[in-house]
């Protein structure tokens, strides 16, 4: 049970502020990485909310991006347009390998749990 300084801490918190901090913490409880603490080139396991989803038909590429709290990922599927069952605000755990481009991390590919 959280102590009676961190439930006063919470009160005077964001919205946004709040919402990243149980994210945080059910990375943690799930055992899972966190954006900011995932090596690139690394196999990693992730877990968060789809924040957006954008759909390239014409070159077949499907993106997400992913925020776990302490930062946000892109997932890029190759050779799809979409899949019904991702759509924003919806929580997933993810795993694959973790890429940098242009500084931002990616996993292309990833698989993917909903949650």
């Amino acid at each position: 049970m959280p102590s009676l300084g961190e439930r006063m801490r919470k009160l005077f918190l964001s919205h946004e502020e709040l919402e990243n901090e149980e994210l945080r913490e059910q990375s943690e409880v799930a055992g899972v990485q966190t954006v900011a603490s995932a090596e690139p080139r690394s196999r990693v396991q992730l877990r968060g909310t789809i924040v957006s989803l954008t759909s390239d038909a014409k070159n077949g590429w499907l993106e997400a991006e992913v925020n776990d709290g302490t930062g946000t990922v892109r997932l890029v599927w190759m050779g799809r347009s979409h899949m019904q069952c991702l759509i924003p605000g919806r929580h997933v755990q993810v795993e694959g390998r973790l890429a940098l481009e242009d500084g931002v991390p990616v996993i292309y590919n990833p698989d993917f749990e909903l949650l």
